[in-house]
């Protein structure tokens, strides 16, 4: 007994709608590293990852670095936080929005971003992602 050739192209259409409506509810949320690295901000999310805590600790070193040195800086903490989604106090002054990085098995954080908020147009807040490399 065949299947009719509406009811394929009806079984098509649905899978093709319902892989497209999890592909849109999905994209944007969960940034992905490229190559297989790990994505973290935190010395307790690289070691929840498995990475030596060495490693872990001169990875975010490396990254605060970099974002003291590119992302914006503020007065005092406040400011920060009202204005970014986490904070740190740069060593040479100042408040710098905390970095989120991918780490693959070498201690070189990559693809370096933080959160700023900003407002749409119902003036509501939303994150927005900014890359610093």
């Amino acid at each position: 007994m065949s299947a009719s050739p509406f009811k394929l192209i009806l079984i098509l259409v649905v899978l093709a709608a319902g892989g497209f409506s999890i592909f849109y509810a999905t994209k944007g949320r969960a940034p992905a590293c490229e190559g297989g690295g790990k994505y973290m901000s935190t010395l307790t999310e690289c070691r929840a990852w498995g990475l030596d805590e060495t490693i872990c600790a001169t990875a975010i070193e490396n990254a605060r670095t970099i974002a003291g040195r590119v992302a914006p800086k503020t007065e005092t903490m406040f400011q920060c936080e009202t204005r970014f989604s986490d904070c740190f106090e740069n060593p040479a002054g100042g408040f710098t929005p905390r970095p989120s990085f991918c780490l693959k098995s070498s201690a070189e954080p990559s693809e370096l971003r933080y959160l700023e908020f900003e407002a749409d147009r119902r003036n509501r807040r939303v994150t927005k992602e900014v890359r610093i490399n």
